[in-house]
């Protein structure tokens, strides 16, 4: 499914919508022009399969933005298993030092779910702007969005840049993540503590 139909952008929606309302408004002035009933007719059927295509197929942005938000819902609880669930075999982490490959094993018995439980961290993401996508091809795609782990008061906020990968499963899941300042964005490298 093309991806201006399984995941339209906004504008799409309000376009449709003042072109309904427009033609809606003609249409009722003049009851008795037929043109004027199927044109709004046509446009209201354009926006209703526009939002069952939507609603229907996930786009590869929406799926990978899911994966995140089942991954942060994971770390939350400390599921372990619904989180690497969410991975690839291997994953390429990036942080303040040279990026470093680690297995899925690896992040499962990491050190990083003892720092979790121990401190009793709350995990938030959000900002999963449309902007901070790209698109590498049908398969591959990176998000950017903003996450933090809160506890005893404090916050340790990270802007991430995650690259989904559809595998053998047919599952886009996790197979490259770069944490960043969330000021500087891209531009100052910050780790996520004891991670992995």
């Amino acid at each position: 499914m093309p991806t201006f139909l399984s995941d339209p952008p906004q504008t799409a929606y309000l376009l449709l919508f003042a072109a309904a309302l427009v033609s809606g408004a003609v249409w009722f002035n003049r009851r008795d022009n037929r043109r004027a009933l199927v044109v709004f007719g046509c446009v209201a059927g354009v926006l209703a399969v526009l939002f069952v295509l939507d609603k229907l197929f996930e786009s590869p942005r929406e799926e990978s933005v899911r994966a995140v938000q089942a991954m942060v819902r994971a770390a939350d609880t400390r599921d372990v298993s619904a989180f690497v669930a969410n991975l690839a075999d291997t994953l390429e982490y990036t942080g303040e030092s040279a990026p470093v490959t680690v297995t899925r094993e690896q992040v499962r018995n990491g050190g990083f779910w003892n720092v979790l439980r121990q401190h009793n961290v709350h995990v938030a993401a959000w900002d999963f702007s449309r902007d901070d996508v790209r698109e590498t091809d049908a398969n591959t795609i990176e998000i950017g969005f903003l996450a933090k782990g809160e506890a005893n008061g404090q916050q340790a906020p990270l802007y991430f840049r995650a690259t989904f990968a559809r595998q053998p499963d047919g599952l886009m899941k996790l197979t490259r993540l770069a944490t960043f300042d969330p000021m500087k964005r891209t531009n100052e490298r910050k780790s996520i503590p004891f991670f992995p």
